[in-house]
């Protein structure tokens, strides 16, 4: 994780801007943070267990607002393979508005509406994603290095318009359901994970071209097919090491993968562990 903090940009409002991209599943232990964390999933899926509250699930393309204070993690201490950049603002602190464009009375506002915005998944549009990628290049790009005076104003004056941004789409109703194509297309994907199921078998199935496939579904849902099944098969694998009388090998099958060795290494990509330490943990 690359990470600039508020107070090396000069910013009151910011407390952190993190820039998160793993490949393979890592511990994410129980934290809070002081002001709002904003989660933009830009690519993957990730759940968090929140203490005393429902966990959740965010998929690429969706972001997560966390209220202050409130102790959360990844569910079972995993962070899945995935892209995000969380972004921490303090619009309640005295003297967050220096260096920024807001008011007091913006920042008021700005407060009740991420309170209002907790733990509720929404998508985000595409001036929003634009900004949010550019902060997140920009935090991999100075995480090891102090920035210059006109590269923390940039970091500053993105991180007020993604904040600018984020408000309007909280503020917007919208159907967080998937199109009718995706839902389709999950559709045909879980009710065959069990089968030796090829990519290309979706693409028959859905009557577009592959690259018109792998388009619209990551657009919907920050995954391509072929992680989405992985990560499903790795769910369902997960339901079926509960049961002891069921061996590794046979659940590796069970889900669709070809070899035990195949399923093992999926199996720890995802979650972390092998199936059969994840078994262990159970008991």
């Amino acid at each position: 994780m690359k990470l600039i903090r508020g107070r090396d940009i000069g910013s009151r409002l910011v407390g952190h801007i993190g820039a998160i991209r793993s490949h393979k599943a890592q511990r994410i232990t129980w934290h809070s943070h002081g002001g709002f964390e904003l989660l933009f999933l830009l690519d993957g899926e990730i759940a968090y267990e929140f203490r005393g509250k429902p966990a959740i699930q965010v998929s690429g393309g969706f972001l997560l607002v966390v209220p202050p204070k409130l102790i959360h993690r990844g569910v079972g201490n995993v962070r899945a393979p995935s892209t995000i950049c969380g972004i921490e603002y303090n619009p309640g602190r005295h003297d967050a508005s220096r260096n920024s464009p807001f008011t007091t009375h913006d920042l008021m506002r700005l407060e009740t509406l991420l309170q209002r915005s907790s733990l509720t998944v929404r998508p985000f549009g595409p001036d929003l994603r634009r900004i949010v990628k550019r902060l997140f290049e920009m935090v991999e790009q100075c995480a090891d290095h102090a920035p210059d005076s006109m590269t923390k104003a940039r970091i500053r004056a993105l991180s007020c318009s993604a904040l600018v941004e984020a408000a309007s789409d909280l503020s917007v109703a919208r159907n967080t359901g998937p199109k009718e194509f995706i839902a389709a297309a999950i559709r045909y994907l879980e009710n065959r994970f069990h089968e030796p199921l090829r990519i290309e078998d979706l693409v028959k199935h859905l009557g577009f071209s592959r690259a018109r496939v792998f388009e619209l579904f990551k657009n919907q849902t920050g995954m391509t097919p072929n992680d989405y099944l992985l990560r499903y098969r790795v769910r369902k694998a997960q339901e079926m090491l509960m049961d002891p009388e069921k061996t590794v090998t046979e659940t590796g099958f069970a889900v669709g993968f070809s070899s035990s060795q195949y399923f093992s290494q999926v199996f720890r990509k995802y979650t972390g562990q092998t199936p059969s330490k994840y078994r262990k943990s159970l008991k």
